[in-house]
């Protein structure tokens, strides 16, 4: 039977208890004692002890966008939580440089803490200090210090105000220095400005078109462990390299301008791609990419190719190349010519202009027909089918290049309307194939390009 105690006492509690003879309602001995250790035994109230008391008569707001503050520590054996104290007496402050500007990101890695300011980048040691040998070399020791040490590392570069552009993997850093339009990555040997690889006008151009602020400003970075590469998205209403879409606006996803996302990848030491997705942030879990528009989450490389967010349609693959063998010698290109999924369509073929100490040195600037998929047909003046597109032909798609003006889809293809003239001429040609199935493209049907070639003929030197 359930037996109820009445304790007469304050703020105490029961460690143990016996009970003497057979009956349930015979109490016996329990032994008593105080709960808190500042109250007397028996008493009726307790004493919290002394409290101190401070008044500031002349506080104020001081702003230090270069000073960093550590609190407390969490005990996660006791459990004490300290990190909601900040004592005022204690040394717990440490500043950087206020000529590099403010501290926009930190990011701890190891025992030291990277230290991101607009104009340059520091690493801070913690929980240690480091001492110098008579030859200069820094070595680094325990210390009470929380915040250790400084160091700046070498290079005028940093993260301007734009900390989004920040990610890191495997001890790379990476991160946008807008001010000076580049990109950077930071490892044990340093900062690299990774945007010199192949994409240095392009970063300088485009970064500079991004005002300083928030609003529709931003520079996002993040890291796709599923193909290991760091994915940048830059996003301005001046920026016009989003969508390379011209045609069927209506199942554009997202955005036609306004942003530029593309991928760095160590492996290659270079920029790789272009995307057609606008994310507002983005992240990896068990090596699987997620990215974010506004509230809408999409996961990569899972359903149907090149679809992203809430998109009702996909979006087109397309690639750029450039012929350049032999710069220097003017080329007629005759063919043009891939291996890899049927499917593929030639959007443009043009033999650029070179200029040279001011003045233009090739003639004129030619551009092809664009030559749609194998498989399309046109009806010509005799009533008879003709194929208009990309021919196979030993396991290679193939076809010639006609002199034309520019045209778009909804032209009507007629043989008497097409300039008969073969070959393109000029120093260097640039081509534009694209890939762009929307129906039929699922997870199993991937679209592949392996090789692009032209036949050419040597026409001058």
């Amino acid at each position: 039977m359930a037996q109820s105690i009445e304790i007469a006492y304050y703020n105490t509690m029961i460690l143990a208890g016996s009970v003497l003879g057979s009956s349930p309602f015979i109490v016996g001995s329990f032994h008593i004692e105080e709960s808190r250790i500042k109250g007397g035994f028996n008493d009726t109230k307790i004493d919290y002890g002394v409290k101190a008391y401070l008044t500031d008569e002349d506080y104020s707001t001081r702003r230090r966008p270069n000073a960093m503050m550590y609190s407390g520590i969490y005990n996660s054996k006791t459990k004490v939580n300290k990190t909601n104290e900040f004592p005022i007496g204690s040394a717990i402050t440490r500043a950087v440089d206020l000529s590099n500007g403010s501290i926009q990101k930190l990011h701890a890695e190891d025992t030291n803490l990277n230290i991101f300011q607009e104009n340059k980048v520091s690493r801070a040691l913690i929980d240690k200090d480091a001492i110098f040998t008579a030859e200069g070399q820094a070595l680094s020791v325990s210390g009470s210090k929380v915040i250790g040490q400084v160091a700046a590392y070498q290079g005028k570069y940093g993260i301007s105000k734009n900390p989004e552009s920040f990610a890191h993997h495997a001890g790379r850093k990476y991160f946008v220095d807008k001010n000076r339009g580049v990109v950077c990555r930071l490892t044990r040997d340093g900062i690299t400005p990774i945007s010199m690889y192949g994409m240095k006008d392009f970063f300088k151009d485009n970064l500079s078109l991004i005002p300083s602020g928030f609003g529709d400003n931003y520079i996002y970075g993040m890291y796709d462990e599923n193909k290991d590469q760091y994915i940048l998205s830059l996003q301005n209403e001046n920026i016009n390299v989003g969508k390379k879409v011209e045609q069927l606006v209506i199942r554009v996803s997202t955005a036609n301008t306004g942003f530029a996302t593309l991928s760095y990848s160590e492996a290659v030491k270079g920029w790789t791609s272009f995307y057609t997705y606008k994310p507002t942030f983005g992240l990896s879990m068990s090596k699987r990419f997620y990215t974010f528009n506004e509230r809408v989450l999409h996961e990569h490389y899972e359903g149907e190719y090149n679809k992203f967010y809430t998109s009702a349609y996909s979006d087109p693959s397309y690639i750029q190349l450039v012929f350049n063998d032999g710069p220097s010698a003017i080329k007629t290109f005759h063919t043009i010519n891939y291996e890899g999924t049927t499917g593929w369509s030639m959007e443009s073929f043009k033999a650029e202009n070179v200029s040279k100490e001011g003045y233009t040195v090739s003639s004129q600037s030619e551009q092809a027909y664009k030559i749609p998929k194998n498989g399309v047909t046109i009806i010509d003046e005799t009533g008879r089918g003709v194929n208009i597109g990309f021919e196979l032909k030993e396991s290679k798609y193939y076809k010639e290049l006609m002199q034309s003006v520019p045209y778009t889809f909804t032209d009507t293809f007629h043989r008497g309307h097409i300039n008969t003239t073969s070959g393109i001429k000029g120093y260097h040609a640039v081509a534009e194939l694209q890939y762009w199935e929307p129906t039929t493209i699922v997870n199993e049907e991937k679209a592949e390009l392996f090789a692009v070639s032209s036949e050419i003929n040597i026409s001058s030197k």
